[in-house]
């Protein structure tokens, strides 16, 4: 990036101290670790640090203007009453330099696969910007944004939220033209408090902006005609896994489908799942990226180049012959509903490791009830519980279900039980770190 001391002084409305105002910044940073040369810091306070305290490391570091909340005796800074503010105003003044076709992405469910699959099949034929990591956020977002380069021609940027107001703080800084809202399932209940400001959140990215937006959603989701009366103003482009509609399944052959769209068919589309959740992924992302210019061949190139992140659904090799899907990324009511749908699909034995689900607010025990309900009723056969709410899952599951106070027992336990006649799912939330079960478990790593 380049951004000169005389744009930041405008972008921010503050004066710089200090600082000589030929130089030229190459880099934001909020993390006085990883700053570097003529970059520029800003002091971000955070949950667990405030940036202010590590304003001297990053000067050493080659930091060569401070964003502070706070005046400086001798270093070069532009003071601002908001630090975060002045992240996200800074991330859209690059964004409007760039001027890219800009993607937003939203919903409980998939957002960072359709994020990953559209960048695959963009990258293909377009200079793209992709989220960074799971950056996502009113930090994260910008911070995806400032590490664009000015030959960026697209940005595919997912967009998270925790509390009403979020998705429309993002679509403010990013100000995208196509944006794909995917789904809505309770998770993060303890700062959003219902469903509905869930539902609420999420459909902030259809806010007319001034100019209309491509909208991408799906024909079968529950709350379709609800979001198109939001989207009358913008232009609507419908998905469908199973009826006709602007992009849907046309026909299928074992692992290759058919996919119709607007411009062209795209034919021999091979998939590994053939889930509805997946194939529901495939033609968010095939939608986004044909809606920003991409041909029936970068799909097909951009698709079989595609590797999802570990821990959403891959299966992997286990120990003496059996199958471990590793699904240890994140979870929520309707994912793990999902997940054990999929894993009642294999091949044999089903068999279920049960972590928490975060975020879940007053009915977080009846959530995870739930979840044990639905795999009784769908014919897992084992169930292994780390979980506060183990007895409940317990009772309502039934018999040939365990509970475990640590991961170490839980993985002696089950490692002599394992065998070629047996598929297990490993799901929870982050936090649980339910990665070290899986890898525990993997053929070839112990």
């Amino acid at each position: 990036m380049n951004l000169s001391i005389l744009e930041l002084e405008a972008i921010l409305k503050s004066k710089a101290i200090n600082v000589d105002s030929l130089i030229s910044i190459s880099g934001v940073s909020i993390d006085s670790r990883t700053i570097s040369k003529n970059e520029l810091f800003i002091a971000i306070k955070g949950n667990n640090h405030d940036g202010f305290s590590f304003i001297n490391d990053a000067i050493i570091n080659g930091a060569a203007l401070i964003i502070s909340e706070k005046k400086l005796i001798d270093h070069p800074y532009i003071l601002v009453s908001d630090t975060t503010n002045a992240l996200a105003q800074i991330a859209k003044f690059y964004a409007n330099k760039i001027h890219p076709i800009t993607i937003g992405i939203t919903g409980t469910n998939g957002k960072t696969s359709v994020t990953n699959m559209t960048s695959s099949i963009l990258k293909s034929c377009m200079k793209t910007l992709s989220t960074y990591k799971n950056y996502n956020n009113e930090i994260g977002l910008p911070l995806s944004i400032l590490n664009a380069v000015e030959e960026d021609e697209v940005f595919v940027l997912e967009m998270g939220a925790s509390k009403v107001g979020d998705i429309q703080q993002l679509i403010e800084i990013a100000r995208p033209t196509i944006v794909a809202l995917l789904n809505v399932s309770p998770a993060h209940l303890d700062s959003f408090g219902n469903l509905e400001n869930i539902i609420r959140t999420k459909e902030e990215i259809l806010s007319y902006q001034g100019y209309p937006k491509t909208v991408i959603l799906d024909k079968n989701n529950d709350n379709f005609e609800r979001w198109s009366l939001k989207s009358t103003k913008n232009k609507i482009i419908k998905i469908s896994v199973d009826q006709p509609a602007d992009y849907y399944i046309l026909s299928s052959n074992g692992h290759n489908i058919c996919v119709k769209t607007p411009y062209f068919d795209i034919n021999d589309l091979h998939v590994t799942n053939l889930e509805p959740y997946y194939l529901n992924n495939i033609l968010f992302s095939i939608a986004l990226a044909c809606e920003a210019g991409a041909e029936s061949k970068d799909v097909l190139e951009g698709l079989n180049d595609f590797e999802d992140i570990d821990g959403r659904f891959g299966i992997k090799k286990g120990l003496h012959g059996s199958k471990i899907i590793d699904s240890s990324y994140n979870a929520n009511p309707q994912s793990f509903l999902s997940s054990i749908n999929s894993l009642i699909r294999l091949d044999k034995e089903p068999w279920l490791i049960m972590g928490e689900m975060g975020e879940l607010g007053e009915y977080s025990e009846l959530y995870h009830k739930q979840v044990a309900k639905h795999a009784y009723d769908m014919g897992v056969k084992k169930l292994f519980v780390i979980s506060k709410y183990s007895k409940s899952i317990l009772d309502e599951f039934g018999d040939n279900s365990y509970s475990f106070n640590s991961i170490e027992t839980l993985i002696d336990y089950i490692k002599p039980q394992l065998n070629d006649n047996v598929n297990i799912l490993v799901k929870a939330s982050r936090f649980m770190k339910f990665d070290i079960i899986v890898d525990a478990l993997l053929e070839g790593k112990y």
